[in-house]
C-alpha cells in the first residue's frame, strides 16, 4: 500500500467515525424511560400524548404536551425534575416560566401512536 492509499484510508475511517458519533440519538433518561412506560399504561389520550426535547434557559428539557383542556403540559429538567406547567390547564400554566415557548426546533422524542376511544379516524380519500 503506498503513503497515498494509507492517508486516504485513514481520511475515509475518520469520516465514517464522525458520521457515526453525529447521528447517534441521545439515550433517554432512566426517568423518561419510566414516564413513557406510566403513559402507555393509561388508556390513549386525545389529544395523543408526545413528549419533546428541547432547550430552555440554556439547558435541555423535556416537555409533556397538555392533552386536554384542563390537563397542563409538563416541562421537566433533564435530570427528571419538574420545573413548571408552561401552558394548558384552565388557568393557561402556573406561571413559574413565563418565557417558556415551544421553538421550531424541538425533538419528538416519544409520541403515543394508540388511538383514543371514540377518537374518530381520518376518512380514506374517495369516500
Amino acid at each position: 500500500m503506498c503513503r497515498g492509499d494509507a492517508l486516504f484510508a485513514a481520511i475515509i475511517a475518520l469520516a465514517c467515525s464522525a458520521c457515526t458519533a453525529i447521528s447517534a440519538e441521545p439515550t433517554q433518561p432512566d426517568w423518561l424511560k419510566a414516564k413513557i412506560t406510566q403513559f402507555e399504561q393509561l388508556p390513549a389520550a386525545n389529544p395523543p400524548r408526545s413528549i419533546l426535547r428541547t432547550v430552555y434557559a440554556g439547558r435541555t428539557v423535556y416537555l409533556v404536551t397538555a392533552i386536554c383542556c384542563d390537563i397542563p403540559a409538563e416541562l421537566y429538567e433533564e435530570s427528571g425534575q419538574l420545573i413548571c406547567f408552561p401552558y394548558g390547564g384552565f388557568a393557561g400554566g402556573d406561571g413559574r416560566c413565563p418565557t417558556f415557548s415551544l421553538p421550531p426546533d424541538g425533538v419528538t422524542v416519544w409520541r403515543d401512536s394508540r388511538t383514543a376511544r371514540g377518537r374518530a379516524k381520518p376518512a380514506s380519500a374517495g369516500q
